[in-house]
């Protein structure tokens, strides 16, 4: 039966317990779990009896790397998982982690979803066709995306969008010549994901072809 001969308190965010096995092993342990389970000195473990402890624990200090993202910003579930599993938890825990924090509304695919549309559309607008890629990278599953941006990204969101970047990015670039400034007006609209059709119709929209 394994027997602790060691403890020792790892400072730091998150603090560790770092026990010592009797068999050479060394293992980390959370605060609560030592607390919960009476670690202590000389104290012997049946194998089986470790086995759930270990898992316990694994869950829980997956949790608390998953909370420490979510204080950052917010993710899906997908880059939770992508970058709890760098850290080294095992995919069992960490499934059990983002499950149980599912439970109680701290991961919810669809409003990360819908405030990450609406953050991109406040402060950086874009396409929908963008937006989609944005999302799709992120891990959030395609059926959830084009429901969301249905509703949230209507034709005319796309048409005030792309209307405010043309005026936005022609403000800014006066010093071109008109010919020189359409061509890069172009490029940067396609680069956030508009179609030439929509393009077109928002440069002769504003009249733009006649400035000079």
């Amino acid at each position: 039966m394994p027997k602790i001969i060691h403890m020792e308190l790892k400072r730091g965010r998150p603090e560790r317990f770092i026990v010592h096995w009797d068999n050479g092993d060394i293992t980390p342990f959370s605060p609560d779990t030592v607390l919960r389970y009476q670690f202590s000195i000389d104290r012997e473990f049946d194998e089986e009896e470790l086995k759930p402890i270990f898992f316990e624990d694994e869950v829980r200090r997956a949790k608390d790397q998953i909370l420490r993202y979510l204080a950052v910003r917010p993710h899906s579930r997908s880059e939770l998982f992508s970058k709890t599993i760098r850290k080294g938890y095992p995919p069992e825990a960490i499934d059990q982690a983002l499950n149980d924090l599912e439970q109680v509304k701290l991961i919810d695919d669809r409003q990360f979803a819908e405030q990450f549309i609406r953050t991109e559309m406040l402060l950086r607008p874009s396409s929908k066709r963008l937006l989609r890629e944005k999302l799709l990278s992120r891990g959030v599953k395609r059926e959830l995306v084009e429901e969301l941006l249905e509703t949230l990204c209507p034709p005319q969101s796309q048409e005030e969008a792309l209307l405010y970047l043309i005026q936005k990015f022609w403000k800014a670039n006066q010093r071109y010549q008109t010919k020189k400034r359409l061509e890069k007006l172009i490029r940067y609209l396609q680069g956030k994901g508009f179609d030439w059709d929509l393009i077109q119709w928002g440069i002769q929209e504003l009249n733009l072809r006649e400035e000079e």
